[in-house]
């Protein structure tokens, strides 16, 4: 549990595991309570602690929350008015304490605002979000100053906790179906079903197949997620006896007899989708163009660098899809037909085959070999920094921080840097060396190190002019990829569509130079140059 101090000022702070003691209490009325109690009267209205529990009752840290949780505020005195009790998305907790003194709400925190679920109780109050959180995101509880005690209307003091949301094992969510919610021309051959959950479940026979007379006639069972194409998590897959009705809507239903790992409900949870006529069988492969750093591979195109190879290709439908090699193997439920299979953890110059398995609705099945290959060593060059939102003006002031982080140096003549997958960019033409563990910027031409508006950047660090800006007209703050290549045009660095935290807030790598998902990069402060 955690304690909380009274309020000063404006506000209340958050103690980890601290006592609680009113603040301005005389030191002989905290000795003797019964005295207090005759003198003082009825306790000033207070919120007490904060537990985070899950639906069987347990507790859960505050920085480890499941993401359906019931948070459980501990109160001095009953409170009256429910709509006193707030849930938000992270917000700043000084503006926050000062905004809930008053209503309305100023804009930027109704914004943030969150559904939930409040129950009061004689010394407590219950909030349950109405939707799951998500997974490693931070959260406000709140009581604003418009509360009041039950018996006797006394204000509430503001208070307002963070908490955050596990990053894994938080409770499940629905994380997708074969067929796809949304599919149409599902062939009434289909033989099975399945809902896959990214966490553990307690299913209970809460899956179940409702076509147009209802509630179908099948069998559940659970599925390894991996055998069938999704990488992990938990699934269940229904059988039945014949074939779908043609030309008909189906719905895959998950009620709330199925519980996460914390006794809350997954469902109600509903996908649908459209079977076609018998005969509309088979996958047929779609043209795809390869990007600059892509190299042609049959029907695809390969990307590789000196650790993995990535396989690129499209079909005219919902696919499972299967890449195996005594290299490794990868999968992927192709939801739109659009397979990308990755091999890691490779070495340098290597000259492998690997078998690719691709398997409709309907159950065809193709299978091709393939002979990939990785690159030479490649320079150990990473995008380590990006801003695409300075305080100073835009696009003068951006820039994308580069890092060697390997132990010779790097030439940087020849680099580019482009914000699509099929352009190469703005190119560096002029010599730079980059020495072990430096780090350089690239800049527009009229990047203004010292900008009284952006932070400084130190004096040693080299600025690469590319142009009047970055990239096309700039880094987008709706956010845009972005991919480093080097001057023979393969590909070092690369990332992904990130909206821009904020004025002055840059996205900061993370994860290993070569990652290219959301979770290797993190919001920060902007401090170009410095680790």
């Amino acid at each position: 549990m955690l304690r909380l101090l009274s309020p000063l000022a404006f506000g209340w702070t958050l103690l980890a595991h601290g006592c609680f003691q009113p603040l301005g209490v005389e030191p002989d009325a905290a000795q003797h309570p019964h005295d207090a109690e005759v003198d003082a009267g009825p306790p000033t209205p207070a919120i007490l602690a904060l537990r985070v529990l899950d639906h069987d009752g347990a507790e859960w840290p505050l920085d480890a929350a499941p993401r359906r949780p019931v948070l459980e505020l501990e109160t001095s005195r009953p409170l009256a008015n429910a709509d006193a009790v707030l849930l938000f998305d992270e917000v700043a907790l000084p503006r926050l304490l000062e905004d809930l003194r008053r209503m309305p709400l100023l804009v930027r925190h109704r914004d943030a605002l969150r559904p939930a679920r409040i129950e009061r109780g004689p010394r407590s109050i219950r909030v349950q979000p109405r939707e799951p959180l998500e997974l490693g995101a931070r959260y406000v509880v709140a009581v604003a100053g418009w509360g009041r005690a039950a018996e006797d209307e006394a204000p509430f003091p503001p208070f307002a906790a963070t908490f955050e949301v596990a990053r894994e094992r938080a409770g499940a969510v629905v994380d997708g179906t074969w067929p796809p919610a949304g599919a149409a021309g599902v062939p009434p051959e289909l033989e099975v079903a399945v809902v896959r959950f990214d966490d553990d479940v307690r299913p209970r026979g809460g899956v179940r197949l409702v076509g147009p007379g209802g509630v179908a006639a099948t069998r559940a069972s659970e599925l390894s997620c991996a055998a069938f194409g999704w990488p992990d998590g938990a699934c269940v897959m229904l059988r039945w006896e014949g074939v779908l009705r043609p030309l008909s809507r189906y719905t895959l239903e998950v009620n709330d007899r199925v519980q996460d790992r914390g006794g809350a409900p997954v469902g109600p949870w509903l996908a649908s989708f459209e079977t076609g006529d018998f005969g509309e069988i088979g996958l047929s492969f779609l043209d795809v163009a390869c990007a600059p750093d892509e190299v042609e591979l049959g029907r695809g195109c390969m990307l590789s660098d000196d650790e993995s190879v990535r396989v690129r290709l499209a079909v005219d439908g919902p696919a499972r899809a299967f890449l195996d090699s005594d290299r490794g193997s990868t999968r992927e439920v192709a939801s739109r037909g659009e397979i990308a299979l990755e091999l890691r953890n490779l070495r340098a110059s290597d000259h492998f085959e690997a078998d690719l398995r691709l398997v409709g609705l309907d159950g065809s099945t193709h299978t091709e070999r393939l002979a990939l290959a990785t690159t030479p060593p490649l320079a150990a060059l990473t995008i380590s920094e990006t801003c695409a939102d300075p305080r100073g003006p835009e696009p003068r002031q951006e820039y994308v921080e580069l890092l060697n982080y390997g132990a010779v140096p790097i030439e940087l003549r020849g680099i580019t840097l482009a914000d699509r997958v099929d352009r190469l960019g703005s190119e560096v033409q002029v010599p730079v060396s980059l020495a072990p563990g430096g780090r350089a910027l690239l800049v527009a031409d009229a990047f203004d190190p010292n900008h009284p508006l952006d932070p400084p950047v130190p004096p040693g660090v080299p600025l690469v002019r590319v142009g009047t800006s970055l990239a096309s007209g700039g880094l987008a703050n709706a956010g845009e990829p972005l991919y480093l290549r080097d001057a023979e045009r393969r590909r070092l660095s690369t990332v992904p569509s990130i909206r821009a935290p904020g004025p002055g807030i840059c996205l900061v790598r993370t994860g290993p130079p070569r990652g290219r998902s959301v979770g290797h990069f993190a919001a920060a402060p902007c401090r170009p140059g410095e680790p």
